[in-house]
């Protein structure tokens, strides 16, 4: 790890923002500037990314704020649920469901969150009710198909490891992340093509999240194409995001980065520094190799001013982050994944101490 001197110097991780986007059902997901704005109702997606970050923040600091976020989170992804065990992913403000079904990142997005959330130090008796909820979704386990929802199943199956009382009984998790990560060692070889090492033909939003879930599927089960591609996909990757200075610099969101095309500047998104910082911590468990724990600390600094426009995005007075940087400066909109995402990366970042 590294030295004292060489550690992010973190600041506050508020939660006051976070709280004042949270209502009596659950986490509102956008802003006007920092206001909550009630007309666009709630997702399960940041309801997913809340519990990860207030269960996360109350387990490090042990304020009773975070466990009550946790609990209100956690209620939100229980009542979505389908009696199939799947999840709605938009509800509006009169509490009526926008949708049939979330689509496939919702559901295994929500698997993640409450994997890693019996990783946290929240009461046992929340932890057995994510038991139940993950009883009734893992009959469709294995009918999602798309790369990021596979990489999301793996992100959970690692968590899972750690709390095996927690699993259904005839789950082996070594027996299904070799299958998810087979499913992605696919889409890469169909994809990838001489100057081109990724998983499609476009690099688009949660990029990082790929190659971090193969560093994990070779942890689980030791197979040695699933760390050759992690590095060669997230090596491809970070000279995609990374300036000669090392500044991280997303792919934008106004064009992404077609093959043989040129990559989108802007907007850059804060989901894409968090992936980041997520991705360079599992590379370096992985191999040890200080470079990427480097980048998943320029990952962190990004949200803290050194960016392309170098301008801080979070506040710690009271825990926001802008909604991303424009080609004019920042986006003054303080909405539920762009705070999240940044809170994320700086209690990640203390964690493990970057």
């Amino acid at each position: 790890m590294p030295t004292l001197a060489e550690q992010i110097a973190i600041p506050e991780i508020s939660l006051r923002h976070l709280s004042s986007l949270t209502d009596s059902i659950g986490l509102l997901q956008h802003a006007i500037y920092k206001l909550p704005r009630f007309e666009l109702g709630y997702t399960t997606d940041d309801n997913c990314r809340g519990l990860l970050v207030a269960a996360k923040h109350y387990t490090l600091f042990s304020e009773p704020e975070g466990e009550r976020l946790s609990r209100r989170y956690l209620s939100f992804l229980h009542w979505v649920q389908k009696q199939n065990g799947q999840f709605h992913n938009e509800v509006s403000i009169d509490r009526h469901f926008s949708d049939m079904v979330g689509s496939e990142d919702c559901q295994c997005r929500t698997f993640w969150t409450l994997t890693a959330t019996l990783n946290t130090a929240l009461p046992r008796h929340l932890k057995l009710v994510i038991k139940e909820m993950m009883t009734k979704f893992f009959p469709t386990f294995y009918s999602y198909s798309y790369p990021r929802p596979i990489a999301f199943l793996l992100h959970g199956l690692e968590e899972l490891e750690k709390q095996k009382k927690f699993a259904p009984l005839n789950l082996d998790i070594a027996t299904t992340a070799q299958i998810l990560g087979q499913k992605l060692v696919s889409f890469y070889q169909e994809n990838k093509s001489p100057g081109w090492y990724w998983f499609e033909k476009i690099m688009t939003w949660g990029n990082a999240l790929l190659p971090s879930s193969l560093f994990i599927a070779y942890r689980l089960t030791g197979e040695k194409v699933f760390l050759d591609i992690a590095i060669e996909s997230f090596d491809f990757m970070n000279e995609q995001v990374f300036d000669q200075q090392q500044i991280f610099q997303p792919i934008g969101n106004q064009g992404w980065f077609p093959q043989n095309e040129e990559k989108a500047r802007f907007d850059q998104q804060p989901i894409e520094a968090m992936w980041m910082a997520i991705a360079g911590k599992e590379a370096f468990e992985t191999i040890s190799n200080p470079r990427y724990l480097d980048q998943a600390r320029s990952a962190v600094k990004w949200f803290l001013g050194e960016n392309c426009h170098q301008f801080p995005l979070y506040h710690p007075k009271d825990g926001s982050c802008a909604d991303g940087i424009t080609p004019g400066g920042i986006n003054h909109n303080r909405g539920a994944e762009s705070t999240l995402a940044c809170l994320y990366s700086l209690l990640l970042a203390k964690e493990r101490k970057f």
